[in-house]
């Protein structure tokens, strides 16, 4: 391979393609390294797999199997614990052909699918990763270039271990200089770039994040601004792996009691600093303000000063906002302080080990003191599956990724986006609220 200056897109594709590939350059196959599928997508694809794809591995005299057990994943994290009998129907299916197949399979209330493969260290730096859900994106924190996939390519992937005709995304560079000020969180930043780019701003490009402030973020605070790029059209979004990501992973297997992998690091790239980009957008993380999307758009939005609006439910949770950082600040803000009576709050822990650490520590017996809902690990309510479906009129304040019309329930009703501090500040006073009073 020659030298050419690359953004870390073009390096981890190079590396899976075995060849220099360029932005723009279509590949007939592109191999992956990761693959996890959910209830929602995983169910229709066995079927096709197991049906037709089957009828054409016989006729090419190979055996029906997936490509690598180890390197695919089941999550039931979207319906659980299961809210029909169809859904129960698709699990026990997920089930059977995980059995079959020697598949790691993630039991109801593991967690939400983004977060758990990172917390288990099913994804690393470098990786080629494919999800049946758009906020794939969100192992991007971890240096790894992750894209959601429908089913017909997740029936492929299963079978082969490729993407088919993918063609090199471009990059937008996102530099963030300075820090964010008190008060002003990840999901505050991600909302003001969703309101600088809007909704087709970054369309079917990786935004890549970089500057003095994504160097100082946690990895949670990572995964939160790669999870919501995917609103601004991203294909995906990136950070290059640094001393903070290699530090998460060994912790990780440390945890676990397991050794690290020889190999974890070794597929790590980061962009050269000449590289060539669409553009690069210049961000000041200290003009920063705590920042609401109004509805129906995340993209629609504004410093919190400017909004006032009354909330009557207030959601903490999904895979955008509920790791351990998330909770720990919202408990910070309501300690020892009332949920409004006109406000409904409800809190979902992204994943087993988030819920069970923060039982652990009494965050949670702080948040249901102050009047919360507190349910058991999945996605329910930020799709209006269940656990907290809005009806016609209902106004919800929602730390999760999506705001259109019908998201959560009713077409009818109303949803904002913020950080977990603005929604616990609000859930004390029933309107949209600065929560920089209450820290």
């Amino acid at each position: 391979m020659d030298s050419s200056p690359m953004t870390v897109t073009e390096k981890i594709i190079s590396r899976s393609a075995r060849r220099n590939v360029v932005a723009g350059e279509t590949l007939d196959v592109l191999p992956v390294d990761r693959m996890y599928l959910n209830e929602v997508v995983a169910p229709p694809s066995i079927l096709h797999f197991s049906q037709d794809f089957a009828d054409i591995f016989r006729r090419a005299g190979r055996e029906p199997t997936v490509f690598d057990n180890k390197r695919i994943a089941f999550f039931a994290d979207h319906s659980v614990p299961s809210c029909s009998v169809n859904v129960s129907k698709g699990i026990d299916m997920m089930k059977r052909f995980a059995r079959a197949s020697d598949i790691k399979m993630y039991r109801e209330g593991d967690g939400i699918e983004h977060t758990v493969a990172a917390e288990e260290g099913f994804v690393l730096p470098g990786h080629i990763v494919v999800g049946t859900d758009s906020h794939t994106c969100t192992q991007g924190a971890l240096g790894a270039l992750a894209f959601g996939i429908g089913a017909t390519e997740a029936n492929y992937g299963l079978a082969n271990g490729e993407l088919y005709s993918f063609t090199v995304p471009e990059s937008i560079r996102f530099n963030v200089q300075g820090g964010l000020q008190r008060g002003v969180y990840p999901k505050d930043l991600i909302l003001h770039v969703l309101g600088m780019m809007g909704e087709d701003g970054c369309s079917r490009k990786v935004a890549e994040f970089t500057g003095e402030c994504i160097r100082s973020m946690d990895i949670d605070g990572r995964s939160t601004v790669c999870n919501l790029s995917v609103e601004m059209g991203a294909r995906s979004a990136i950070v290059g792996p640094d001393a903070v990501t290699f530090s998460f992973i060994e912790s990780v297997f440390r945890e676990k009691a397991v050794p690290l992998p020889e190999d974890a690091f070794s597929n790590a790239r980061s962009s050269d600093s000449d590289a060539s980009y669409a553009k690069t957008v210049e961000i000041d993380a200290s003009s920063v303000e705590p920042t609401v999307s109004l509805p129906h758009s995340p993209a629609n939005s504004k410093p919190v000063g400017e909004v006032n609006d009354e909330i009557d439910t207030v959601f903490i949770g999904s895979c955008a906002n509920a790791r351990r950082s998330d909770l720990e600040v919202a408990a910070r803000i309501l300690k020892g302080r009332k949920v409004n009576r006109r406000v409904n709050l409800i809190v979902i822990p992204a994943s087993r080990k988030v819920y069970n650490w923060a039982a652990g520590s009494g965050i949670l017996s702080i948040l249901a003191e102050a009047g919360a809902n507190i349910e058991s690990s999945n996605c329910g309510p930020c799709f209006g599956k269940h656990m907290g479906v809005l009806g016609p009129g209902d106004r919800c304040l929602s730390t999760s990724n999506r705001n259109y019309r019908g998201r959560m329930g009713s077409a009818e009703a109303s949803i904002y986006l913020s950080s977990p501090a603005v929604a616990a500040a609000s859930a004390i006073e029933g309107r949209i609220t600065d929560p920089r009073k209450y820290l």
